[in-house]
């Protein structure tokens, strides 16, 4: 199999890193408007592997940038900009070529590419949508847990992290650009009677939430993203699911520079003329912030992302909790990757893995709960990144 990955920051260097091991990757190509960690990566790799492996210099804004390194791939992992899916996505339609991407622009830019599932699907090829940690392992650790009970009363996507850094000064384990965007964005939520809505303001619903230990407890918030938009109808609504929400665990120090930036308008991605200068204030702040693989080796602490699925089985009130945990040292140490970057970028190798397999032959559009749950965990375990479930039950209350 031939494959592309289209974007090699930290994630996609995770992800090319672990596609090398496969035995049926023929040919890979690592593609950035920037190939010098590209090149970097590459020389690496051609010392462990017998797979061919070529750097091409690609623009995702441009459609025909992208295509001219498709013809014959097999599978693009998109894990660039999100801002640029609609381009990468077009480039592989006509190219009839497997799209995967991490994330989306927001909720009603998922709608937006879910909506070319007709395009796909006539083209005979597959496009995922948002297949990292979360989204993409949330939203199957979900449909796991669903699959789990009879009926269905609230889908809660949790993620958290209780380490330290060792960076004096404002940095995000992921692309900071999304950090910003989605944390300040009116946080969604879907509700089966209202379908997906908004809160009026960021950082809403505060809440502490038990992560596994060594983690525990944290402070949670209500934040924007994909979860909320698609699991409610995908899977939940057919058991019942009444509620739908998605929470982050960010450190007060966070969330008050947040705060402080969008006071400012320092979040905006208008451009700004500062003494005849174009800027873009989101733009300045990203560039001071460190790329988040470069933290690589400075975080410490455990990282965790999970489904808590709440309703009914055998006539019990059932919870079950599908998680996944790494500590940063332990990745750092065997990988050398930060443990947030890498848990992103196995989860689209693995759906690489069942293409390749025959085990993901459908067509079209589709979030990542709509792939079978079991032989993608079953392989994400193969690949290093475990997982567990824990479930509690309680009898049901009987009216007299």
């Amino acid at each position: 199999m031939r494959v592309a990955i289209l974007g090699v920051g930290g994630v996609g260097q995770v992800s090319a890193c672990e596609l090398v091991k496969s035995q049926y990757l023929t040919k890979l190509v690592l593609a950035d408007i920037s190939t010098g960690p590209a090149e970097e990566l590459a020389a690496e790799l051609r010392r462990e592997t017998d797979v061919e492996i070529q750097v091409k210099r690609v623009d995702a804004r441009d459609v025909l940038s992208v295509q001219a390194i498709l013809d014959d791939i097999d599978v693009l992992l998109h894990i660039g900009l999100p801002e640029n899916n609609f381009e990468v996505m077009k480039a592989c339609l006509n190219t009839k070529t497997h799209y995967i991407d991490t994330a989306s622009s927001g909720p009603q830019w998922l709608r937006k590419q879910l909506a070319w599932n007709d395009k796909f699907r006539a083209a005979g090829i597959l496009g995922i949508m948002g297949l990292g940690c979360d989204p993409g392992f949330s939203n199957i650790a979900a449909r796991y847990a669903v699959d789990q009970l009879d009926e269905v009363d609230a889908i809660l996507i949790r993620d958290g992290d209780n380490s330290i850094v060792d960076y004096d000064g404002f940095c995000s384990y992921f692309s900071p650009q999304t950090a910003i965007q989605e944390c300040l964005a009116k946080p969604n939520y879907w509700t089966a009677d209202k379908g997906e809505q908004y809160l009026p303001t960021p950082f809403a619903n505060k809440e502490e939430f038990e992560f596994p230990e060594p983690i525990g407890w944290l402070d949670c918030y209500n934040v924007e993203h994909e979860e909320a938009t698609t699991l409610g109808e995908t899977i939940g609504r057919a058991k019942g699911c009444k509620y739908v929400d998605f929470k982050y665990a960010l450190h007060p120090d966070f969330v008050n520079t947040l705060k402080v930036l969008s006071y400012l308008g320092l979040d905006s991605d208008e451009e700004i003329d500062v003494k005849g200068v174009k800027v873009v204030p989101r733009d300045v702040v990203v560039t001071t912030m460190p790329k988040p693989v470069d933290l690589a080796g400075k975080i410490h602490g455990y990282s965790s992302v999970g489904a808590l699925v709440k309703g009914k089985q055998n006539n019990k009130r059932k919870e079950v909790y599908v998680y996944t945990i790494a500590n940063h040292d332990e990745v750092f140490y065997k990988t050398e990757f930060q443990a947030t970057i890498w848990q992103t970028g196995i989860p689209p190798v693995v759906a690489v893995d069942m293409i390749a397999e025959g085990l993901l032959q459908t067509t079209g559009c589709i979030p990542p709960e709509l792939i079978d749950p079991i032989p993608f965990l079953e392989r994400l375990k193969a690949r290093g990144m475990a997982w567990d479930v824990i479930e509690k039950t309680s009898p049901l209350l009987q009216s007299t």
